[in-house]
């Protein structure tokens, strides 16, 4: 399944899936589509991207007027049921802020 993933659908996707637990086949499976949606270093500039640490919780903060276009990705079926799984189970969700960038990827992975 392709994907266009915004910097702001990275990043919070990018950091759902480090919250997860599972054991460590899952683990695997998640730290490689880490891997492939994580920003670089050039992006990171272009957004002006911080990390902060806050409560021993790292939290990335980035200049809101800045943007970055779209990306396209390719994920497996299997990957795609892990993404799923993640954002089904995830309960940390606030229904105002998250719903710019989770709307469109739910909408994206319900076909």
């Amino acid at each position: 399944m392709q994907l266009k993933l915004d910097h702001a659908q990275r990043l919070n996707l990018h950091a759902l899936l480090g919250a997860q637990r599972g054991d460590v086949a899952t683990i695997r499976v998640l730290w490689q589509i880490q891997d492939r949606i994580a920003l670089g270093a050039d992006e990171e500039r272009a957004i002006e991207l911080k990390r902060e640490l806050a409560n021993a919780q790292e939290r990335t903060v980035w200049n809101p007027a800045l943007a970055l276009p779209p990306t396209d990705f390719e994920f497996s079926d299997a990957e795609v049921s892990r993404i799923r799984s993640a954002l089904d189970t995830w309960t940390a969700y606030s229904a105002g802020s998250d719903r710019r960038w989770l709307e469109p990827l739910l909408n994206g992975i319900a076909q």
